[in-house]
This record gives C-alpha cells, sequence and structure tokens, in this order.
C-alpha cells in the first residue's frame, strides 16, 4: 500500500490584493508574494504584467528576486506606462496553484505628488531633488510647484510650501516670500533668502536649492584680472627705471676710471707729448 500526503499550500500577496495599489511617480514599487505551505517550497517561476513575462521587457526597470518562500517584484522607476497595466502575477511550478489569485495584484494607480518645479524664467525647469538655480541679489524668483498626476478636485492651497538653510529642519518661509496656490515668489531676492525651498503634497516632497549670489559677483572676475595687469604694469615699469639708473652710473664710472688712469692720460693727451719732445730737440 502507498501513503499520499496532502500538502496544503498557502500563498500571500503584499499588499493585499483586495486593497487599491497606489505609488508615486518616479518612485520605487514592491509586489510580493509568500508561500507558507508545509512544504516550505513555493516553486516561483515568473512574474507577468498582463500576461507578459516582465523578463521581456527593457532591462533595468523591473528587478525580481526569488527564494524558495517568497518571490518580489520590483518597480524600480514607477513611471506613468505602468499606471495602464491591468494587472500584475506571479506563476508557479505547484500542481494546482499554478497562477495564485493571492498574488495576482490589480492596477496600480499614481498618487498625485511633486514631480518637478518650475521658475519665472523660461525652459528652467527642476527635475531633479537635488537640483538648484541661482539669482543674483535685487532679482526676482518664482517657483511653481507642478502636481502630476493632476487629481480631479485639484486644490492648489493644499500644497505647503517649507523652508530650510540646511535642508535637514524646514520651517515656515521666511519674510517676503509670497505664497499663492501652488507658486512661492520674492520679489527682491536677498543673500537671506539662500536655502532649501520644497513644496509637499500628500506626504511627498520636492525639495530646491536656491543660491543668491551678490550683484557684484559678476565683476569679480574681470577686477582680479585688471588687478594682476595693474600690478605687472608697475613692476616692468619700476625694473625698466632701474636697468636705466644702473646703466647710466655705470657709465658715470666708466668715464670716471678713464680719467684717473695715467696709461689712459698719456695716450688721450698727445699735446703734452709733443711740448717733451720739442724740448728735447732744442
Amino acid at each position: 500500500s502507498s501513503i499520499i500526503f496532502i500538502v496544503h499550500a498557502q500563498y500571500i500577496g503584499k499588499p493585499q490584493t483586495t486593497n487599491e495599489i497606489k505609488a508615486v511617480l518616479k518612485h520605487s514599487v514592491e509586489l510580493k508574494c509568500e508561500y507558507t505551505g508545509e512544504d516550505g517550497n513555493g516553486q516561483f517561476l515568473e512574474w507577468y504584467k498582463d500576461g507578459v513575462a516582465v523578463s521581456t521587457e527593457k532591462a533595468g526597470h523591473y528587478a525580481v528576486t526569488t527564494t524558495e518562500k517568497e518571490s518580489t517584484l520590483t518597480i524600480k522607476i514607477f513611471v506613468v506606462n505602468d499606471t495602464a497595466v491591468e494587472f500584475w502575477q506571479v506563476k508557479t511550478n505547484k500542481l494546482g496553484y499554478e497562477e495564485p489569485s493571492e498574488c495576482r495584484f490589480g492596477k496600480i494607480s499614481a498618487i498625485p505628488s511633486p514631480q518637478s518645479i518650475e521658475t519665472n524664467r523660461a525652459n528652467e525647469k527642476i527635475e531633479s531633488r537635488q537640483g538648484s538655480i541661482r539669482r543674483s541679489e535685487d532679482k526676482a524668483v518664482v517657483l511653481k510647484c507642478i502636481i502630476e498626476p493632476k487629481p480631479d478636485n485639484y486644490d492648489e492651497n493644499e500644497i505647503v510650501w517649507e523652508y530650510s538653510k540646511d535642508e535637514e529642519s524646514y520651517s515656515t518661509l521666511p519674510p517676503s516670500v509670497t505664497k499663492e496656490g501652488d507658486k512661492i515668489s520674492i520679489e527682491h531676492v536677498k543673500k537671506f533668502h539662500n536655502g532649501f525651498y520644497r513644496c509637499t503634497i500628500n506626504n511627498v516632497t520636492f525639495p530646491v536649492l536656491l543660491r543668491v549670489k551678490d550683484r557684484l559677483a559678476a565683476l569679480w572676475p574681470f577686477i582680479g584680472i585688471v588687478s594682476v595687469v595693474i600690478v605687472l604694469v608697475i613692476i616692468i615699469l619700476i625694473f625698466e627705471k632701474r636697468q636705466k639708473s644702473n646703466k647710466k652710473s655705470s657709465t658715470d664710472d666708466d668715464d670716471q676710471d678713464q680719467a684717473n688712469d695715467p696709461l689712459v692720460r698719456a695716450t688721450t693727451n698727445p699735446s703734452d707729448n709733443d711740448t717733451k719732445k720739442r724740448a728735447v730737440n732744442a
């Protein structure tokens, strides 16, 4: 006689498939399928989206890690195209549980969140959370928080703007910063406006660093170059003046030496020699 062991397989999806899954654009999303059966082996095969294996997609967008007890699909950067997928699932090699319903996930919707910041300058858009802008003192600055996707009942006043000197602790906006809906503006930016400004909605933030330059900052390199040129000209003039002075002094010394040298005097004074010759002949 033979003994047949019946193993009760059990899969658990995380997040739970009965819940609506939401994610933030440009952030990562994780779907996990755990196996809690008595045999300890879920026999996971591959992850699929709308019936197409994710391994056939562009490399780098998805990552799959699998052990005997769990398999995880990570969407590294959640984008708009991912919101169009109707269902996500993992398949197994376990008889009767080839497509466990507990690990079949529905659509993932995008949470409205800050995705970039635009300024009052044409074509200036900060799309990186480590981005920065520069302004000279007394120039105007406008920062607009771009929310994607925009909800139907979108209210710009729900956006919260905050300020930080060091990006560690944020507080209220500095003086003379005006908030209007999804925008903040500074009519005449000053040095004390230096720092990080961030907009927040649905607990998602987007910061930008404002760097304020001295109004004369652009002139300092020019002033430095002019100063160096002036110093060089002065040095050259002093050097040439000293050369001329040394040359004149050397000439005067040579003339004096010649005047004091008896041989030079004898050679250069023929009238004395002629007088002596006439005296001898007489």
